[in-house]
């Protein structure tokens, strides 16, 4: 079950808006404006995978967190 915490639910959006800016080659703050506020589970999961890996690289080597994002995702 993904957490839908009103932090993860920003990351997400954050997430997504940063994305598709950068697709549709626009400002970040105008496509955030125009993100929606739920998103889909995709930005969610990617939200999780980005508070993991930020907590668990405190104290990792950088060569093993690569090891970590693949275990994460299976």
């Amino acid at each position: 079950m993904l957490d839908k915490s009103k932090v993860n639910r920003e990351l997400a959006r954050r997430f997504c808006a940063a994305f598709v800016s950068y697709q549709l080659g626009i400002g970040i703050a105008t496509q955030y404006k125009k993100t929606p506020e739920e998103v889909g589970d995709l930005w969610y999961f990617l939200a999780a995978l980005a508070g993991e890996l930020a907590r668990e690289s405190q104290d990792a080597v950088y060569d093993k967190l690569t090891a970590l994002a693949t275990t994460l995702i299976q």
